[in-house]
C-alpha cells in the first residue's frame, strides 16, 4: 500500500509484536479484528505522523502558517550599505 498525505491510518499490533499501518479502521473491522488496535495517525504532508486526537489542532496550526506564508509583506527599506554596483 502507497501512503497518502492527508489520510488517516490505523495501527495495530499482531500477536508476534509487529506493527502494521492500515486503511481499515476498527469499526470496519467490527468484532473480527484480527489484530489488538494502537491508535490512528494522520500522515502529513511532511511525512510525520499526527496522533487522531492532535489532527484538529496540528491542522489548525499548518493552516495559520499557510495562512502566514502567503502573505506578502513589505520589507523596510535597509539602511546598511549593500554593495550593490560595486564590481572587482
Amino acid at each position: 500500500i502507497v501512503k497518502k498525505p492527508g489520510n488517516i491510518y490505523y495501527l495495530y499490533k499482531r500477536e508476534s509484536g509487529q506493527q502494521y499501518f492500515s486503511i481499515i479502521s476498527p469499526k470496519e473491522w467490527g468484532t473480527s479484528c484480527p489484530h489488538d488496535f494502537l491508535g490512528a495517525y494522520k500522515l502529513q504532508h511532511d511525512l510525520s505522523w499526527t496522533p487522531y486526537e492532535d489532527i484538529e489542532k496540528q491542522d489548525a496550526k499548518i493552516g495559520m502558517m499557510d495562512k502566514l506564508l502567503s502573505q506578502s509583506v513589505a520589507l523596510p527599506p535597509c539602511t546598511e550599505p549593500n554593495f550593490q554596483g560595486l564590481t572587482h
